[in-house]
């Protein structure tokens, strides 16, 4: 990478931290998936996992140093970026969309219908966040299907397929945690099982926040990201 993209890879790291302290103060409610999505979807693999990694190490400055964290950041934002890095290199990969949106609308809709083992006092709001997911994700899937049945609607079908794919790493977030926290800390079966049903508080609105704020926000970041790759590209035109 050129000067210039370790710039922007630094900045973007700063801005990243930036919106986490700031919002960490609202509960449920995060846009860290929606900038770096962008980022990593104009960028690439390279440049995202950049960004990754150096955000996963210098939050740790504000948030303190906890082992269980940092390896689970460290391995989730490193995915993430091959994941959205990829998509946006190869766009056939926006094609799974469909198949994403069936397998989250699957879950939601089975532990909705199931309940989750939690206490009373929070089973009702799991399960409306729940059925809120199963709807917006049903939402995204039929928009999708619409869009790849008109001509010329691939910035649509490309917007629901990111959207799903930030719902899902969204929740493969949680589920990570569910793993690597268990594991680094000693948990025994019956405290991981609780750790793992209490991170549905979390990460139900945290996936509504990715899902809304990605499908709003998706379209305008990836055209100010486009304009400062391309502005690089023409200052660098072998880079």
């Amino acid at each position: 990478m050129n000067a210039k993209r370790l710039a922007l890879c630094a900045v973007t790291t700063a801005l990243l931290i930036a919106i986490q302290y700031v919002l960490g103060f609202v509960s449920g409610v995060e846009l860290v998936t929606a900038f770096f999505l962008c980022f990593c979807y104009v960028f690439g693999v390279r440049c995202g996992a950049a960004v990754g990694i150096a955000f996963s190490l210098l939050r740790c400055l504000i948030y303190g140093f906890f082992p269980n964290v940092i390896l689970l950041y460290l391995l989730y934002y490193s995915l993430f970026a091959v994941v959205f890095g990829l998509m946006g290199e190869r766009p056939a990969l926006l094609k799974l969309c469909p198949a994403i949106a069936l397998a989250i609308m699957a879950l939601s809709g089975y532990f909705a219908v199931r309940g989750v083992p939690i206490s009373a006092l929070y089973k009702t709001r799991v399960r409306v966040m729940l059925w809120v997911i199963f709807g917006l994700t049903a939402v995204i899937l039929i928009f999708y299907l619409i869009a790849a049945l008109i001509k010329k609607a691939e910035s649509a079908a490309e917007l629901a397929s990111v959207t799903s794919a930030a719902v899902f790493m969204t929740v493969f977030f949680t589920l990570l945690d569910d793993v690597i926290t268990p594991l680094t800390m000693g948990y025994s079966a019956e405290a991981a099982a609780g750790y793992f049903y209490g991170g549905f508080l979390a990460m139900l609105p945290q996936t509504v926040c990715a899902a809304v704020s990605v499908f709003l926000l998706f379209r305008p970041l990836k055209s100010t990201f486009s304009r400062f790759k391309n502005q690089i590209s023409q200052q660098n035109p072998n880079r």
